[in-house]
């Protein structure tokens, strides 16, 4: 939901450099994105860099400047500065090119907000940007003592090529590969950039409870607009193959205070969870379990009753092994002939699910039965019963 605030600007420059190390006509992108109505009174949005030039850039300072109409700010007070939350914020920067001295300066009928990063004394200390990957090179947050009015007025990023030129005029220096600086990068137009007026969800809680290995997630959110749902997705802690594993509709547009929640079983092992919010424009926001899920090892043998029973045609059945071990669990008729073979290998310690279609077999009552082997002559040996109707 948070994306689809949405501050979206391309500017492209072309300049010619007077040591011709770069491309002839090199270009870039900056883009103003991500733009987050945190509160009514917080706004966030980051700065991203993208540059379509066959070498590599590492940038070795910049200044921006923004303009502002004071209808944006409804007449409040403004604070202005960096934002050193979240991944790739400023402490993800070089020391040497954090940014310094924001300011917020009124003029007239206009905000300015200035934001100048030091110029590094040479290369190797500023962000490498390579050929056509959008960077992130600043992640503002504006706070506003009146709410803002994202309805009302202009958020411009200053010319730099305005006539005549100011100083206070967006501008970026850059290093190429062979460590020589080339004239700043700068652009030539103003653009405006369009604010969506959907608000995000704001998640006023994310927990989790594990009893053997069913893990329930239960979070609740203190409003929402535009909410589709969330997809729950899961991965090995550690890892970052997520996979998407549930999805829990969410309450559209509300300022009422709403609660999920969310079960699945899982093996033995430790996961990470996250939620991603979706609104029904396909915008997505992530929101983080801020601990890892472990699923230990069972205490004792235990083999469950299937479900759903009766069943047609297929069926699971749960089974939990405290011992590393040999494991078959066997299928059988009224008369007692086995008819299948659902589990027949060695498994580790964990908790199981095996799953059984009758698809090829008559209606009836069946016997499950499993034998398992551990370390140590720990052995179980139990038999239940399920029923499939067709």
């Amino acid at each position: 939901m948070k994306k689809s605030l949405k501050l979206m600007i391309a500017i492209f420059a072309v300049v010619v450099f007077a040591n011709v190390t770069f491309a002839q006509i090199p270009s870039y992108t900056l883009e103003v994105k991500n733009g987050v109505l945190v509160d009514a009174n917080t706004f966030k949005f980051d700065i991203v860099f993208t540059h379509t030039d066959a070498n590599v850039w590492e940038t070795a300072g910049w200044q921006y400047f923004f303009r502002v109409d004071n209808a944006f700010f409804a007449g409040g007070t403004v604070t202005y500065g960096y934002d050193s939350s979240g991944g790739n914020a400023v402490s993800d920067l070089p020391v040497a090119f954090r940014p310094r001295n924001p300011q917020n300066v009124v003029q007239g009928s206009f905000r300015e907000l200035r934001l100048a990063a030091n110029s590094l004394p040479g290369t190797g200390n500023g962000l490498i940007i390579p050929q056509g990957v959008p960077t992130l090179i600043g992640r503002m947050k504006l706070t506003s003592s009146n709410p803002f009015d994202i309805n009302s007025g202009n958020f411009i990023i200053r010319d730099s090529c305005e006539s005549p030129i100011s100083l206070t005029r967006t501008k970026i220096n850059i290093y190429d590969q062979s460590d020589l600086l080339n004239k700043e990068v700068t652009r030539c137009a103003n653009h405006s950039v369009d604010f969506n007026t959907v608000l995000p969800v704001e998640l006023a809680s994310f927990t989790s409870n594990v009893n053997r290995n069913n893990v329930t997630l239960n979070w609740s959110t203190a409003k929402e607009t535009n909410n589709s749902g969330f997809d729950i997705e899961r991965t090995l802690a550690g890892t970052t193959d997520w996979t998407k594993v549930g999805n829990v509709s969410g309450n559209g547009t509300t300022n009422e205070t709403k609660s999920y929640s969310f079960t699945e079983r899982v093996n033995t092992g430790k996961y990470s969870y996250r939620l991603k919010q979706v609104d029904f424009n396909g915008n997505f926001e992530y929101f983080n379990l801020s601990s890892e899920i472990e699923v230990g090892v069972p205490n004792a043998y235990k083999l469950s009753q299937n479900y759903p029973n009766p069943f047609n045609p297929s069926t699971k059945i749960d089974y939990d092994l405290p011992y590393d071990g040999k494991v078959s669990i066997l299928l059988y008729d009224i008369s007692g002939r086995e008819v299948a073979s659902l589990v027949n290998e060695v498994k580790t310690a964990g908790y199981y699910t095996a799953t059984f279609n009758g698809a090829n077999l008559a209606s009836g009552m069946y016997f499950y039965r499993i034998n398992a082997t551990g370390t140590g002559n720990n052995n179980f040996v139990t038999t239940k019963k399920m029923v499939l109707i067709k």
